[in-house]
């Protein structure tokens, strides 16, 4: 079983019983290959770090459903929040990617800017060290 449908079953579980001790449904499951209560509690800290449920007691073994969690379980449940989730991921990334495509051009057209005006400023120096040159020649000839 995948690692979302067994956080969807947890999340379920907690939606039915309104209070649930995370290591005695994992314990109920049972079909965990190795450490089942390591496991189980990362699941359970996975959703209270969704904001789908939280910590009722302070040695944070029970979990009871926030509002947010109500309302992803009457949405159809954990797997539908995951592709609703990535649909809004999906969205602020590509509304970043326009952010960072609109700063790219206007830092391309600053610095083609800057290119032009260095170019002409270049070229009107070589062009003045080319006459102190001629000036140079003509003054050297003129000695002789």
């Amino acid at each position: 079983m995948l690692p979302e449908e067994q956080i969807g079953r947890l999340l379920d579980a907690v939606y039915q019983n309104g209070t649930l001790n995370v290591y005695d449904f994992c314990a109920d499951e049972g079909d965990h290959i190795g450490s089942i209560f390591s496991h189980c509690k990362a699941m359970a800290d996975e959703l209270v770090q969704e904001k789908l449920a939280k910590y009722s007691d302070d040695k944070k073994t029970e979990l009871s459903i926030t509002n947010f969690g109500r309302f992803w379980i009457a949405q159809g449940g954990y797997l539908v929040y995951l592709k609703e989730s990535e649909k809004k991921i999906k969205a602020e990334k590509d509304r970043h990617q326009e952010i960072l495509k609109e700063e790219l051009k206007e830092a391309r057209l600053k610095f083609t800017h800057y290119r032009i005006i260095t170019y002409w400023w270049g070229f009107a120096f070589s062009i003045f060290s080319f006459l102190l040159s001629l000036l140079s020649l003509y003054l050297v000839l003129l000695k002789r």
